[in-house]
């Protein structure tokens, strides 16, 4: 693990997604957030009027939370309270140098047991899902039991993954196996130009970005669109044509909508797009 982590410094292509900022529809909330008697951080929250779930939501790899407005107001629209705390690997961290990648990946899954207390403490009886971008998609399936030959990384609460632009294949840290220990279900979102080209090899290929959809042994599901790129979580268009499988996928799973799971399993993407569902897969 260690030697895959030293090389994730910010890639060109993964740097756009800091690149500018926007402001999401719903007023955002920041607190302090304690993740242990060393560290403390801050927790951004996005909670509508009358949230019926809440989102654990992790950042891409030296972006923050404000970074992701669109994504944010799509998931708040559902009736998801959004958490989403500074993680160390943020260029907004006030003490980003002092954490190697190997520790600050670590530290994101400090950050997010301290953001499921917060939630357990202001939603609580709220179901919840882990959400993710880019290195972030491996927090989230890490709460829902990827990567159990690392750590334990679980989080017993999590009843869904989300993941937006996987890494893909990282040698030495996504092994074939990395997602055969996955508990919950998962969709996967990707683009045909979600391609990040690395030395480390991350995500040579769009295909790679799939493979929690290709070796999870829990439901996974697979969104592939036409022209999405890296930081398709960024393209409102892109999210437009995501969101309806996004939104039964929320609701089928995140909130135990048994009809919402009917309609995702027969759900058709747009001219372009393909989607991946459980049986399609077999």
């Amino acid at each position: 693990m260690a030697a895959a982590l030293l090389g994730l410094a910010p890639h060109p292509a993964l740097a756009q997604a800091v690149a500018q900022e926007s402001q999401a529809a719903l007023p955002a909330n920041t607190v302090p957030l304690q993740v242990s008697t060393e560290r403390s951080t801050t927790l951004t929250v996005w909670a509508p009027a009358e949230p019926r779930g809440v989102v654990l939501f992790s950042t891409g790899f030296g972006s923050w939370p404000e970074r992701y407005a669109h994504l944010v107001d799509a998931l708040t629209a559902e009736g998801f309270a959004v958490l989403a705390p500074l993680h160390v690997d943020s260029v907004r961290y006030e003490d980003r140098a002092a954490f190697t990648p190997q520790q600050g990946f670590i530290e994101r899954f400090a950050d997010i047991r301290a953001a499921r207390d917060y939630a357990a403490r202001m939603f609580e009886g709220l179901p919840i899902v882990a959400v993710g971008h880019s290195f972030g998609s491996l927090v989230s399936l890490g709460e829902g039991g990827a990567l159990g030959g690392l750590m334990p990384l679980r989080v017993p609460e999590v009843r869904a993954a989300l993941a937006f632009s996987t890494p893909g294949k990282i040698p030495g840290l996504i092994q074939p196996d990395a997602y055969s220990t996955l508990e919950v279900p998962v969709l996967a979102v990707t683009g045909t130009e979600d391609v990040i080209p690395s030395e480390m090899g991350y995500a040579s290929t769009p295909q790679d970005h799939l493979l929690p959809v290709q070796t999870s042994p829990a439901p996974a599901y697979g969104l592939v669109l036409q022209d999405g790129d890296h930081v398709l979580v960024d393209n409102p268009e892109m999210l437009a044509r995501a969101m309806p499988a996004v939104r039964l996928f929320l609701r089928g799973y995140g909130q135990d909508d048994a009809a919402a799971r009917a309609a995702l399993a027969a759900w058709q993407p747009a001219q372009g797009d393909q989607f991946i569902t459980p049986e399609s897969a077999e």
